[in-house]
């Protein structure tokens, strides 16, 4: 999942582009519709997602095969060809407890320990929709549908709902990430935020064992959970105290490791959805 530490109120793989804000849909009439729709899980998975947020020790849980292999293909693509990514870095302040954005030169010209995080996030996403948008239509149209099931739409919060059984209603909060050659998150927690859990789904056709990026978790007695960033699986993570969670470096020679990046969190009072 992740996010820079204590920089956003949900970390897990990526920076702020959120699915609640407004995206503009495409006409149905004049293309088809992208319906994303999960697979059916297993009745082993399903029993590991109800007790996401109530075991204990925490134990995150990763399910290969998310989506319909086409569909996983047909958004990574899409995914892989937004045009606004930008690097962004982030440096431990002198105390630990929080982060500080830096430039990618102040990143690799700091000592290793003060080193949080560096990746591309996509940045400007609402702009891909104005008039004049060089972002291809097919990739728009995909790109909204994906909105409509991750946030704006029900389906996928009420798939979560059926999963964990919250207690409370959710929204979701989505971003964007991939990584270059050296890039890393460090070993963080995100508790001091409201985020419950966040899912991480990887969209990286060519990664290979060898490629890095795994996300690792480490419950409250010290049990450490690796999760590789495979094609089309989803890392989903209980955010809670007592709990870290890191990636680690990218080792491949080419950009990868495309995320989308999840957050659930409780839908705060007059929030309409």
């Amino acid at each position: 999942m992740t996010h820079s530490p204590a920089t956003t109120p949900h970390s897990a793989d990526a920076s702020a582009a959120t699915a609640d804000r407004a995206v503009p849909a495409t006409s149905a009439s004049s293309r088809a519709r992208t319906l994303f729709r999960p697979a059916d899980r297993s009745p082993a998975e399903l029993a590991a997602l109800a007790a996401l947020l109530r075991a204990v020790p925490a134990r995150p849980v990763h399910l290969d095969g998310f989506l319909p292999h086409e569909q996983a293909r047909a958004l990574g693509e899409t995914v892989r060809a937004l045009p606004t990514w930008e690097a962004s870095a982030v440096l431990w302040n002198p105390d630990r407890l929080a982060t500080r954005p830096a430039t990618p030169e102040e990143w690799r010209a700091a000592a290793p320990e003060e080193r949080a995080a560096v990746r591309d996030v996509a940045r400007g996403i609402p702009a891909l929709f104005d008039d004049g948008s060089r972002y291809p239509a097919e990739h728009r149209a995909r790109l909204s549908d994906f909105f409509v099931f991750a946030g704006m739409g029900t389906v996928l919060r009420d798939l979560l709902h059926r999963w964990t059984a919250p207690g409370s209603p959710l929204t979701t909060n989505v971003e964007f990430a991939r990584y270059r050659h050296g890039d890393t998150l460090g070993e963080h927690s995100d508790a001091e935020s409201d985020t419950l859990f966040v899912l991480n789904l990887y969209l990286d056709p060519a990664y290979g064992a060898d490629d890095g990026g795994v996300l690792g978790f480490r419950d409250e007695e010290g049990r450490e959970h690796l999760m590789p960033p495979r094609f089309n699986s989803l890392s989903v993570m209980p955010i809670r105290p007592g709990c870290v969670h890191w990636v680690t470096p990218w080792r491949a020679d080419r950009v990868g490791r495309h995320t989308v990046s999840i957050a659930a969190v409780p839908t705060t009072s007059g929030e309409v959805k």
